[in-house]
């Protein structure tokens, strides 16, 4: 008894973690489609032991999008065509729809009165932090659309105690001959507009490194139900935005804080984050 007594003596161990360094995170994108996802979201990392369950948007940032024109080999860029995106709490007052649908976020930047992306063109990110003491750059380009081609799907019979039956969806592209990069998003709803990329059901970043030039097929392994409304957002995008997903994906899912920290490949300066080129082709499909 003595001797399992000791053995079961628990000493409890404070560790003082110093708390990380805070940094600016950055998730910008302008597609060439839907306006009301054109924008720019900027919040801070945040101390894991001491979290705050606010999205920790920064406010009062100055954000501009400057279209480009490339020639030859170089790309050049006319501050006098720069459109500026002003944060939600400000354009609410503009369109009182916005905040009902928006509600607390805070950071979000958007023009999409006058920001509308254009295929085959770069972009330029700038934004003012801090009374102009802190800048953060980023830049883009929006490559040429991908069509999906047609969708089929197959409903199998509802068994035991489902409700419905399970359908199972499939798509095709037609891929180019060039290196393509592609993040398609998902999203189970019946209604097709998004406010944010985040609000999807789920998503999917790959490329055609092991299948080129072609009509490609894309099969979805795990079944919808039936009577599912899938809205398809097929995006064709660059190598460093998708290098940047691929590696945001890995990290997000590489077995929670105390794991070993995976290495995300962004592509902003000043800040963690992307600036995405999307070139946009989009499909519901009602599946009954």
């Amino acid at each position: 008894m003595v001797l399992f007594t000791f053995l079961a003596c628990e000493k409890e161990i404070t560790i003082d973690v110093p708390p990380g360094k805070l940094q600016y995170v950055v998730e910008a994108s302008i597609n060439n489609r839907f306006p009301l996802l054109n924008y720019v979201f900027i919040s801070t990392t945040i101390d894991y032991f001491k979290p705050d369950l606010s999205l920790n948007g920064v406010k009062n940032a100055e954000v501009y999008i400057t279209p480009g024109v490339i020639v030859g080999n170089d790309t050049f860029y006319n501050e006098a065509n720069r459109i500026r995106l002003y944060g939600v709490d400000t354009l609410s007052k503009l369109v009182p729809a916005l905040d009902s649908i928006l509600g607390p976020f805070s950071g979000v930047y958007m023009n999409p009165f006058e920001l509308t992306g254009t295929v085959n063109t770069p972009y330029k990110l700038d934004i003012l932090l801090n009374n102009g003491a802190t800048t953060i750059t980023g830049k883009t380009f929006i490559p040429r659309t991908v069509n999906i081609d047609s969708v089929i799907y197959n409903i199998e019979p509802k068994q035991g105690s489902d409700t419905v039956g399970k359908a199972f969806a499939k798509f095709w592209f037609v891929d180019g001959p060039e290196r393509n990069n592609y993040r398609l998003a998902v999203n189970i709803s019946p209604d097709s507009i998004l406010f944010g990329w985040g609000a999807c059901s789920f998503y999917r970043t790959f490329d055609d490194e092991f299948t080129n030039n072609g009509n490609r097929p894309y099969e979805f392994f795990r079944p919808f139900n039936e009577g599912d409304t899938l809205n398809l957002y097929l995006s064709h995008i660059g190598r460093k935005e998708f290098l940047f997903w691929q590696s945001f994906s890995r990290a997000n899912n590489n077995g929670g804080p105390f794991a070993t920290p995976g290495s995300v490949s962004s592509n902003i300066n000043g800040a963690i984050g992307s600036f995405t080129g999307y070139s946009v082709d989009f499909k519901q499909v009602i599946l009954k």
